[in-house]
Protein backbone atom coordinates (compact mmCIF):
# COMPACT_ATOMS: atom_id res chain seq x y z
CA UNK A 1 0.00 0.00 0.00
CA UNK A 2 2.90 2.49 0.14
CA UNK A 3 4.28 1.91 -3.30
CA UNK A 4 3.21 5.26 -5.73
CA UNK A 5 0.98 2.97 -7.94
CA UNK A 6 -0.89 1.18 -5.24
CA UNK A 7 -3.88 3.23 -5.32
CA UNK A 8 -4.13 2.89 -9.22
CA UNK A 9 -3.98 -1.13 -8.40
CA UNK A 10 -6.70 -0.62 -5.93
CA UNK A 11 -8.88 1.31 -8.05
CA UNK A 12 -8.29 -0.81 -11.20
CA UNK A 13 -9.22 -3.85 -9.03
CA UNK A 14 -12.09 -2.20 -7.48
CA UNK A 15 -13.67 -1.66 -10.62
CA UNK A 16 -13.07 -5.33 -12.31
CA UNK A 17 -14.83 -6.33 -9.05
CA UNK A 18 -17.52 -4.05 -10.23
CA UNK A 19 -17.96 -5.03 -13.65
CA UNK A 20 -18.53 -9.04 -12.03
CA UNK A 21 -20.81 -8.05 -9.51
CA UNK A 22 -22.61 -5.75 -11.71
CA UNK A 23 -23.06 -8.65 -14.38
CA UNK A 24 -23.88 -11.16 -11.49
CA UNK A 25 -27.88 -10.53 -10.83
CA UNK A 26 -28.34 -11.47 -14.24
CA UNK A 27 -26.91 -14.58 -14.20
CA UNK A 28 -28.34 -15.50 -10.58
CA UNK A 29 -31.87 -14.65 -12.04
CA UNK A 30 -31.67 -16.86 -14.71
CA UNK A 31 -29.86 -19.63 -12.36
CA UNK A 32 -32.17 -19.83 -10.20
CA UNK A 33 -35.13 -21.24 -12.69
CA UNK A 34 -32.78 -24.08 -12.22
CA UNK A 35 -31.72 -24.77 -9.06
CA UNK A 36 -32.50 -23.64 -5.16
CA UNK A 37 -30.27 -20.87 -3.37
CA UNK A 38 -29.00 -23.27 -1.30
CA UNK A 39 -27.04 -25.74 -4.00
CA UNK A 40 -25.98 -22.72 -6.08
CA UNK A 41 -24.28 -21.39 -3.29
CA UNK A 42 -22.87 -24.49 -2.69
CA UNK A 43 -22.05 -25.45 -6.09
CA UNK A 44 -20.37 -21.93 -7.07
CA UNK A 45 -17.91 -21.82 -3.59
CA UNK A 46 -16.70 -25.75 -4.76
CA UNK A 47 -15.70 -24.59 -7.94
CA UNK A 48 -14.13 -21.64 -6.33
CA UNK A 49 -12.43 -24.16 -3.85
CA UNK A 50 -11.23 -26.04 -6.70
CA UNK A 51 -9.87 -23.09 -8.85
CA UNK A 52 -7.70 -21.72 -5.56
CA UNK A 53 -6.34 -24.71 -5.16
CA UNK A 54 -5.33 -24.99 -8.45
CA UNK A 55 -3.66 -21.93 -8.11
CA UNK A 56 -1.92 -21.98 -4.50
CA UNK A 57 -0.79 -25.57 -4.15
CA UNK A 58 1.89 -24.92 -7.06
CA UNK A 59 3.07 -21.91 -5.56
CA UNK A 60 3.33 -23.95 -2.31
CA UNK A 61 1.07 -21.07 -0.68
CA UNK A 62 -0.72 -23.57 2.07
CA UNK A 63 1.99 -23.15 4.77
CA UNK A 64 1.09 -19.83 5.77
CA UNK A 65 -1.89 -21.58 7.72
CA UNK A 66 0.56 -22.95 10.20
CA UNK A 67 2.01 -19.53 11.77
CA UNK A 68 -1.88 -18.51 11.96
CA UNK A 69 -2.46 -17.74 16.12
CA UNK A 70 -5.90 -19.12 18.06
CA UNK A 71 -6.74 -15.12 17.43
CA UNK A 72 -6.04 -15.19 13.48
CA UNK A 73 -8.20 -18.68 13.14
CA UNK A 74 -11.44 -17.17 15.59
CA UNK A 75 -11.16 -14.57 12.82
CA UNK A 76 -11.39 -15.96 9.70
CA UNK A 77 -13.72 -18.70 10.78
CA UNK A 78 -16.15 -15.55 11.46
CA UNK A 79 -15.20 -14.56 8.06
CA UNK A 80 -16.20 -17.08 6.21
CA UNK A 81 -19.49 -17.50 8.53
CA UNK A 82 -20.06 -13.96 7.39
CA UNK A 83 -19.84 -14.32 3.54
CA UNK A 84 -21.67 -17.62 3.39
CA UNK A 85 -24.49 -16.03 5.22
CA UNK A 86 -24.35 -13.26 2.62
CA UNK A 87 -24.13 -15.50 -0.44
CA UNK A 88 -27.21 -17.14 0.57
CA UNK A 89 -29.08 -14.29 1.61
CA UNK A 90 -28.34 -12.27 -1.52
CA UNK A 91 -29.62 -15.61 -3.09
CA UNK A 92 -32.74 -15.22 -1.36
CA UNK A 93 -33.10 -11.79 -1.17
CA UNK A 94 -32.87 -11.95 -4.99
CA UNK A 95 -35.62 -14.21 -5.58
CA UNK A 96 -37.87 -11.63 -3.62
CA UNK A 97 -37.50 -8.75 -5.88
CA UNK A 98 -35.67 -7.61 -8.91
CA UNK A 99 -31.72 -7.41 -10.30
CA UNK A 100 -31.93 -3.61 -10.07
CA UNK A 101 -33.75 -3.59 -6.53
CA UNK A 102 -31.52 -6.39 -5.14
CA UNK A 103 -28.26 -3.95 -5.95
CA UNK A 104 -29.60 -0.91 -4.15
CA UNK A 105 -30.61 -3.13 -1.64
CA UNK A 106 -27.01 -4.20 -1.42
CA UNK A 107 -25.13 -0.89 -1.87
CA UNK A 108 -25.94 -0.85 1.82
CA UNK A 109 -22.42 -2.98 2.11
CA UNK A 110 -19.78 -0.95 1.04
CA UNK A 111 -21.26 1.98 2.62
CA UNK A 112 -21.19 0.38 5.84
CA UNK A 113 -18.12 -1.41 4.64
CA UNK A 114 -16.47 2.57 3.96
CA UNK A 115 -17.90 3.08 7.75
CA UNK A 116 -16.20 0.69 9.03
CA UNK A 117 -12.82 1.88 7.49
CA UNK A 118 -13.12 4.64 9.07
CA UNK A 119 -14.11 4.09 12.86
CA UNK A 120 -12.09 0.53 12.98
CA UNK A 121 -8.94 1.15 10.72
CA UNK A 122 -8.70 4.84 11.45
CA UNK A 123 -8.41 5.28 7.85
CA UNK A 124 -8.45 9.04 6.65
CA UNK A 125 -11.88 10.55 5.15
CA UNK A 126 -11.22 14.28 4.55
CA UNK A 127 -14.39 16.39 3.80
CA UNK A 128 -14.07 16.25 -0.12
CA UNK A 129 -14.72 12.52 0.59
CA UNK A 130 -17.79 13.47 2.99
CA UNK A 131 -19.11 15.13 0.29
CA UNK A 132 -18.77 12.02 -2.40
CA UNK A 133 -20.49 9.82 0.21
CA UNK A 134 -23.67 12.21 0.64
CA UNK A 135 -23.89 12.38 -3.07
CA UNK A 136 -23.63 8.86 -4.06
CA UNK A 137 -26.42 8.82 -1.24
CA UNK A 138 -28.64 11.28 -2.90
CA UNK A 139 -27.58 9.56 -6.25
CA UNK A 140 -29.25 6.35 -5.29
CA UNK A 141 -32.06 7.59 -3.74
CA UNK A 142 -32.91 9.54 -7.28
CA UNK A 143 -31.21 6.72 -9.27
CA UNK A 144 -34.15 3.83 -7.63
CA UNK A 145 -37.15 6.73 -7.26
CA UNK A 146 -39.03 4.04 -8.40
CA UNK A 147 -38.30 1.24 -6.83
CA UNK A 148 -37.98 2.94 -3.34
CA UNK A 149 -41.28 4.41 -3.84
CA UNK A 150 -42.23 0.49 -4.36
CA UNK A 151 -40.84 -0.62 -0.53
CA UNK A 152 -42.39 1.87 1.05
CA UNK A 153 -45.65 0.79 -0.26
CA UNK A 154 -44.40 -2.63 1.02
CA UNK A 155 -44.24 -4.54 -2.12
CA UNK A 156 -40.47 -5.60 -1.77
CA UNK A 157 -40.60 -5.17 2.49
CA UNK A 158 -39.61 -8.68 3.02
CA UNK A 159 -36.91 -8.65 0.03
CA UNK A 160 -35.54 -4.80 1.61
CA UNK A 161 -34.79 -7.11 5.22
CA UNK A 162 -32.90 -9.91 3.81
CA UNK A 163 -30.65 -7.69 1.55
CA UNK A 164 -30.10 -5.51 4.44
CA UNK A 165 -29.23 -8.68 6.41
CA UNK A 166 -26.92 -9.41 3.38
CA UNK A 167 -25.24 -5.95 3.25
CA UNK A 168 -24.38 -6.23 6.99
CA UNK A 169 -22.92 -9.67 6.70
CA UNK A 170 -20.66 -8.76 3.30
CA UNK A 171 -19.04 -5.60 5.56
CA UNK A 172 -17.91 -8.11 8.30
CA UNK A 173 -16.66 -10.05 5.82
CA UNK A 174 -14.73 -7.14 4.14
CA UNK A 175 -13.61 -5.72 7.41
CA UNK A 176 -11.78 -9.26 8.77
CA UNK A 177 -10.56 -9.99 5.30
CA UNK A 178 -8.48 -6.44 5.37
CA UNK A 179 -7.62 -7.32 8.95
CA UNK A 180 -6.05 -10.47 8.26
CA UNK A 181 -4.41 -9.09 5.79
CA UNK A 182 -0.87 -8.82 7.42
CA UNK A 183 -1.50 -12.86 8.44
CA UNK A 184 -2.24 -14.59 5.19
CA UNK A 185 -2.94 -13.60 1.61
CA UNK A 186 -5.80 -12.65 0.11
CA UNK A 187 -5.84 -16.52 -2.07
CA UNK A 188 -4.95 -18.16 1.05
CA UNK A 189 -7.99 -16.62 2.76
CA UNK A 190 -10.55 -17.42 0.32
CA UNK A 191 -9.22 -20.84 -0.10
CA UNK A 192 -10.40 -21.31 3.54
CA UNK A 193 -13.73 -19.71 2.82
CA UNK A 194 -14.39 -21.32 -0.09
CA UNK A 195 -13.20 -24.86 1.67
CA UNK A 196 -15.24 -23.95 4.94
CA UNK A 197 -18.72 -22.89 3.19
CA UNK A 198 -18.52 -26.01 0.17
CA UNK A 199 -18.34 -28.48 3.01
CA UNK A 200 -20.81 -27.00 5.32
CA UNK A 201 -23.02 -26.37 2.39
CA UNK A 202 -22.79 -30.24 0.75
CA UNK A 203 -25.61 -31.89 3.24
CA UNK A 204 -28.08 -29.61 2.11
CA UNK A 205 -28.46 -29.75 -1.23
CA UNK A 206 -30.43 -30.56 -4.09
CA UNK A 207 -29.60 -31.56 -7.47
CA UNK A 208 -32.70 -32.97 -8.85
CA UNK A 209 -33.55 -30.24 -10.74
CA UNK A 210 -30.25 -30.42 -12.82
CA UNK A 211 -31.28 -32.58 -15.32
CA UNK A 212 -33.78 -30.38 -16.89
CA UNK A 213 -31.77 -27.54 -17.04
CA UNK A 214 -31.58 -26.02 -20.53
CA UNK A 215 -28.25 -24.91 -21.89
CA UNK A 216 -28.75 -21.40 -21.13
CA UNK A 217 -29.20 -21.88 -17.57
CA UNK A 218 -26.07 -24.21 -17.50
CA UNK A 219 -24.20 -21.08 -18.59
CA UNK A 220 -26.09 -18.96 -16.26
CA UNK A 221 -24.95 -21.48 -13.30
CA UNK A 222 -21.60 -21.44 -15.10
CA UNK A 223 -20.68 -17.62 -15.18
CA UNK A 224 -22.38 -17.57 -11.32
CA UNK A 225 -19.25 -19.99 -10.31
CA UNK A 226 -16.88 -18.01 -12.36
CA UNK A 227 -17.61 -14.76 -10.91
CA UNK A 228 -17.02 -15.93 -7.82
CA UNK A 229 -13.56 -16.32 -8.76
CA UNK A 230 -13.05 -12.89 -10.60
CA UNK A 231 -15.07 -10.83 -8.24
CA UNK A 232 -13.38 -11.88 -5.17
CA UNK A 233 -9.75 -12.39 -6.42
CA UNK A 234 -10.36 -9.13 -7.49
CA UNK A 235 -11.63 -7.67 -4.05
CA UNK A 236 -9.48 -9.24 -2.11
CA UNK A 237 -6.28 -7.95 -4.06
CA UNK A 238 -8.06 -4.63 -4.24
CA UNK A 239 -8.03 -4.69 -0.07
CA UNK A 240 -4.12 -4.96 -0.26
CA UNK A 241 -3.65 -2.16 -2.23
CA UNK A 242 -6.20 0.63 -1.30
CA UNK A 243 -7.89 1.67 1.54
CA UNK A 244 -11.23 0.07 2.72
CA UNK A 245 -13.38 3.30 2.67
CA UNK A 246 -12.21 4.25 -0.97
CA UNK A 247 -13.40 0.96 -2.46
CA UNK A 248 -16.46 0.90 -0.45
CA UNK A 249 -17.04 3.87 -2.57
CA UNK A 250 -16.03 2.72 -6.16
CA UNK A 251 -18.17 -0.07 -5.32
CA UNK A 252 -20.77 2.07 -5.06
CA UNK A 253 -21.02 2.50 -8.97
CA UNK A 254 -22.29 -1.21 -8.93
CA UNK A 255 -25.81 -0.45 -9.50
CA UNK A 256 -25.44 1.90 -12.61
CA UNK A 257 -23.48 -0.69 -14.19
CA UNK A 258 -25.90 -3.19 -13.03
CA UNK A 259 -28.82 -1.55 -15.08
CA UNK A 260 -27.11 -0.56 -17.80
CA UNK A 261 -26.05 -4.51 -18.34
CA UNK A 262 -29.59 -5.39 -17.35
CA UNK A 263 -31.14 -3.56 -20.21
CA UNK A 264 -28.96 -4.61 -22.49
CA UNK A 265 -28.98 -7.93 -21.77
CA UNK A 266 -33.08 -7.32 -21.92
CA UNK A 267 -33.12 -5.99 -25.32
CA UNK A 268 -31.10 -8.40 -26.28
CA UNK A 269 -32.80 -11.30 -24.87
CA UNK A 270 -36.45 -10.05 -23.96
CA UNK A 271 -38.05 -13.57 -23.17
CA UNK A 272 -35.18 -14.28 -20.62
CA UNK A 273 -35.55 -11.07 -18.60
CA UNK A 274 -37.65 -8.03 -17.97
CA UNK A 275 -36.01 -5.07 -18.73
CA UNK A 276 -35.69 -1.70 -15.67
CA UNK A 277 -37.17 1.35 -16.65
CA UNK A 278 -34.97 4.70 -16.03
CA UNK A 279 -37.01 8.20 -15.58
CA UNK A 280 -34.67 11.49 -15.86
CA UNK A 281 -34.48 11.02 -12.32
CA UNK A 282 -32.71 8.34 -12.83
CA UNK A 283 -30.17 9.57 -14.83
CA UNK A 284 -29.72 12.26 -12.19
CA UNK A 285 -28.83 9.88 -9.94
CA UNK A 286 -26.37 8.43 -12.41
CA UNK A 287 -24.38 11.67 -12.62
CA UNK A 288 -24.38 12.53 -8.95
CA UNK A 289 -22.93 8.13 -8.22
CA UNK A 290 -20.63 8.49 -10.58
CA UNK A 291 -19.37 12.42 -9.18
CA UNK A 292 -19.26 11.23 -5.48
CA UNK A 293 -17.55 7.96 -6.49
CA UNK A 294 -14.93 10.00 -8.23
CA UNK A 295 -15.04 12.54 -4.78
CA UNK A 296 -14.54 9.74 -2.42
CA UNK A 297 -12.32 7.79 -4.69
CA UNK A 298 -9.67 9.17 -7.06
CA UNK A 299 -7.59 11.48 -4.17
CA UNK A 300 -4.66 10.02 -3.42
Amino acid sequence: MNTPNSWKIGLTLSLVTVFFWSTLPISLKLSLSATDPWTLTWLRFLFATVVTLIILIPKKRLSQFKHLSISDWFWLLLAALMLVANYLLFVIGLKMTSPANAQVFIQMAPLLMTLGGVLIFKESFSRLQLLGVLSIVVGLLLFFNDQLTQIINSDFTAGFWVMFAAAATWAIYALIQKKLANQLSSQAILLFIYFFASVALVFGIDTNNWLNASPVQWWAIAYACFNTIGAYGAFAEALNHWQASRIGMVLALTPVITLFFINTFASLFPHLLAAENIHYLGYTGVLFIVTGSMLASLKK
